[in-house]
Order: C-alpha cells, then sequence, then structure tokens
C-alpha cells in the first residue's frame, strides 16, 4: 500500500508507510501534516498560516486523514490516504462524513 496526498484534486504519492503515519498520528494528530507540507506547498498552497485537523478515517489497514489548511488564498482540504484504491477510500469517506457531519 502507497499514502499519498490529495490536494487540489490530485493523488500525489509520498514515500511514507502507512506505520508512519499512523504512529505519528497517535503521538499528535497533526503530525502526518508535517510530513506532506512540502508536497502541499509545491503543489501552489503558499504562506501556511493555520493547519486544523478535521476528520479521520479507518478501514481495516486503510486510512484517511483531513486537514483544513489557511493559506495566503484562503482555506483549503488536504487529505493523506494510505489504500491501495484511493478513488475507493476517497468516495467511503464522503459517505462516512455525510453521515456523522449531518
Amino acid at each position: 500500500m502507497e499514502t499519498f496526498v490529495y490536494v487540489m484534486d490530485e493523488y500525489i504519492p509520498t514515500d511514507l508507510t502507512k506505520k508512519e503515519v499512523l504512529d505519528a498520528f497517535k503521538e499528535d494528530k497533526l503530525k502526518p501534516f508535517e510530513f506532506v507540507r512540502d508536497i502541499v506547498e509545491g503543489e501552489g498552497v503558499e504562506g501556511i498560516s493555520g493547519i486544523t485537523f478535521y476528520d479521520a478515517y479507518f478501514k481495516r489497514d486503510e486510512f484517511l486523514i483531513e486537514y483544513l489548511v489557511d493559506f495566503s488564498s484562503g482555506t483549503i482540504a488536504v487529505k493523506v490516504i494510505g489504500s491501495n484504491d484511493t478513488r475507493r477510500m476517497l468516495v467511503e469517506y464522503y459517505r462516512y462524513i455525510k453521515q456523522t457531519k449531518a
């Protein structure tokens, strides 16, 4: 399984392992974002001024962690996804959010 960053409607592969991300998440919910900050900034999200943990979804050995990132042009959602099928995981996450945040 690979770990991806989902930002600006793109899935960007990382060299992070699932274990690295999950261990960091257990330590501090914001820490996984710090692992991918450079990737996010490389996609044009410049002038980051704040990161907020929004929610996380876990299913078996897969996960999706969402952050709201304040930057110079506003706020954007950034997701860290650990899954072999990122699109399916994203759909499942949106179903989960619809049920829990409605």
